[in-house]
């Protein structure tokens, strides 16, 4: 099986994808004939809080092709802690195959790569 929830495989997915910056009120997008969404979620207790984001992509494509992916980032911050603490990143295969979103993933960061470097 192709190995697909390490953080540069994230990375790369959230390169491709290019999501909107956090302040912005753009929820939902389309990257490469991918359809993507993005929900948050903050919480103040007394003495921690944490924020955590999920974003969703969906290819509808044929049905062997179609693939459901989320990323699920959070970060967590605890009072009188002496460092913030560091967020973490998942991504969960909801349906489809891991190869078929590393490959759409690969593709579509070459594609952007080359007109990247073609327009410098």
């Amino acid at each position: 099986m192709a190995r697909i929830g390490n953080s540069r495989t994230i990375s790369d997915i959230e390169y491709v994808i290019e999501p909107p910056s956090v302040g912005s009120n753009v929820t939902a997008w389309v990257a490469h004939g991918v359809k993507c969404a993005r929900d948050q979620y903050r919480f103040s207790g007394q003495s921690y809080s944490f924020s955590l984001e999920v974003v969703d992509l969906r290819q509808e494509a044929p049905a062997r092709q179609r693939w459901h992916v989320v990323i699920i980032g959070e970060v967590w911050r605890f009072a009188g802690a002496k460092s913030d603490s560091r967020g973490t990143r998942s991504l969960r295969v909801i349906d489809g195959k891991a190869s078929d979103i590393l490959s759409w993933m690969r593709r579509c960061r070459e594609q952007k790569l080359v007109t990247t470097t073609e327009s410098k």
